[in-house]
């Protein structure tokens, strides 16, 4: 008989930030050729866990730069406590445990998870830098006790809530309840199975940031990062989210690309050549605090210049960096201008890296996406903003 590994093909789902149509990350789901080996691994942990460890694999074998989100149900996590294959196959694919997204999926009801099991793999998990997406809620049997104590990263409304959104009142107060949630623990909101415009409007106007779905792009063998974007007014805040300050650095959080502090700049170089849409490079120390930034057109600038490849290329890639500009993972919009305000202006246009609480980070933000939406949210505040440029004024706000 063959090995179930024969069996099985994976196949890529963007998820995509509702209010830039950028590419957040990719999620990696199982698709059984014959009979359902997923089916069977809600009743084998350890066959669940191999699961998630191939994805990884296969994963990176297609695609090298944007975080993973990675299924793993719950029961799996309670009964192990650990995942040494997915531990050892990140590894192995030369990616950070930060780099992968980890979607906790529920028990069905009425099956219920150990509480104090499950919360601990979870908090050894996150200490170890992978992050938690709590999955499909609103549909599996995830207790509010728990889901308050598993604090996660990233929380998906299921599909089927979703779907009602534009026609259902409460659900769409139920999706908004679940944003003040989760501004209140600092994770992202995720909006599953968007299928149409409307969805995709009721979704970001109940305070969903980021989704995914058809609409956006169906999974597919190969992963891509061209998505549809759907035309839609922006959304006004919740109620309960984001207070007077401006959105959230949430809204317009990108992956970051991060190597270590002791990358070459000949590095450097050949991931901004083969990677087009990146537009800098944080070096990180090894616990992923942001130490320098590389900006991608002063860095090939400098390359290019006489002598550059030589003066550089096999050296640390630091003699090129600047300083990172750095907000916390709660920060508002208005706080990212103060921060680039307060620098000198030749790095006007850099990124900014976005940190959690003990300073690594998360991703970044881009200035540009940031300036239009409070120019288009706070018309009065654009005397903030330099009139030719819309670039702040060097006095901060």
């Amino acid at each position: 008989m063959r090995a179930w590994t024969d069996r099985l093909r994976f196949a890529y789902q963007p998820v995509v930030d509702l209010a830039t149509g950028s590419v957040t990350a990719l999620e990696v789901l199982a698709r059984p050729q014959e009979g359902d080996v997923v089916a069977e691994a809600r009743h084998d942990p350890e066959l669940d866990a191999e699961l998630a460890a191939l994805a990884v694999r296969t994963a990176t074998r297609q695609e090298g730069l944007l975080p993973l989100h990675v299924n793993v149900f719950a029961a799996t996590l309670a009964e192990l406590g650990d995942l040494t294959a997915l531990r050892r196959a990140v590894r192995d694919a030369g990616r950070r445990p930060r780099e992968v997204t980890l979607d906790v999926t529920p028990a069905p009801a009425p099956a219920r998870v150990p509480h104090e099991a499950l919360v601990s793999a979870v908090d050894a998990l996150r200490g170890d830098g992978f992050r938690i997406c709590a999955d499909g809620v609103g549909d599996g049997n995830l207790p509010m006790l728990l889901l308050a104590d598993l604090s996660p990263d990233l929380l998906k409304v299921d599909a089927a809530i979703v779907a009602r959104l534009p026609h259902r009142h409460a659900y769409r107060a139920m999706v908004t309840g679940l944003r003040r949630f989760c501004d209140g623990v600092g994770a992202l909101l995720v909006a599953e199975g968007v299928e149409t415009d409307l969805q995709y409007a009721a979704a970001r106007a109940a305070g969903a940031q980021w989704g995914q779905g058809h609409l956006f792009a169906p999974p597919a063998r190969r992963p891509g990062a061209d998505v549809h974007r759907p035309v839609c007014p922006p959304a006004a805040t919740p109620e309960g989210a984001s207070g007077t300050g401006g959105p959230s650095v949430s809204e317009f959080l990108h992956p970051a690309v991060m190597l270590p502090l002791s990358a070459s700049a000949f590095q450097v170089r050949a991931l901004l050549i083969g990677s087009p849409e990146t537009t800098g490079v944080l070096l990180v120390d090894p616990d992923g605090v942001p130490v320098r930034a590389v900006d991608r057109d002063r860095f090939l600038l400098a390359m290019s210049g006489r002598y550059g490849h030589a003066l550089y290329a096999h050296r640390p890639a630091v003699r090129l960096a600047d300083r990172p500009r750095t907000v916390r993972a709660g920060a508002t919009a208005w706080e990212v201008l103060d921060v680039v305000a307060a620098d000198d202006g030749s790095r006007a246009a850099d990124d900014v890296a976005v940190v959690d609480e003990v300073g690594r980070c998360v991703g970044v933000v881009r200035l540009a996406e940031v300036i239009r939406a409070l120019a288009d949210s706070r018309p009065e505040d654009a005397p903030g903003l330099n009139p030719l440029t819309r670039v702040p004024r060097s006095t901060t706000r």
